[in-house]
């Protein structure tokens, strides 16, 4: 499910998010990607429990912008389930500092 969530990040952020090249963030940087051209960060996340969806969205969002790096934060959470699927792509402002 994780390793689904990511493709489709990133097949999403390639088409509507001019992040360019892409790097892993080391452990702890509070997003998974950062973007080595722009100053953005990208947080992904999946579960498969459709109630978890909204606060593990709010969740995400608090984390990517409080990313080391003060940058603008986008955050992707998809919630994988019988009944259906859905998806939530934000973009968020950077934290001034």
């Amino acid at each position: 499910m994780e390793l689904a969530t990511v493709a489709l990040a990133l097949i999403l952020c390639k088409r509507v998010v001019p992040f360019g090249r892409m790097d892993v963030t080391e452990f702890g940087a509070r997003a998974d990607f950062r973007s080595r051209k722009h100053k953005l960060v990208l947080e992904v996340s999946g579960t498969e429990l459709p109630a978890e969806f909204g606060r593990r969205h709010r969740a995400k969002v608090a984390q990517a912008r409080n990313n080391p790096f003060g940058w603008a934060a986008y955050v992707l959470v998809c919630a994988y389930a019988a009944t259906g699927h859905r998806i939530r792509f934000s973009q968020h402002p950077s934290l001034e500092k």
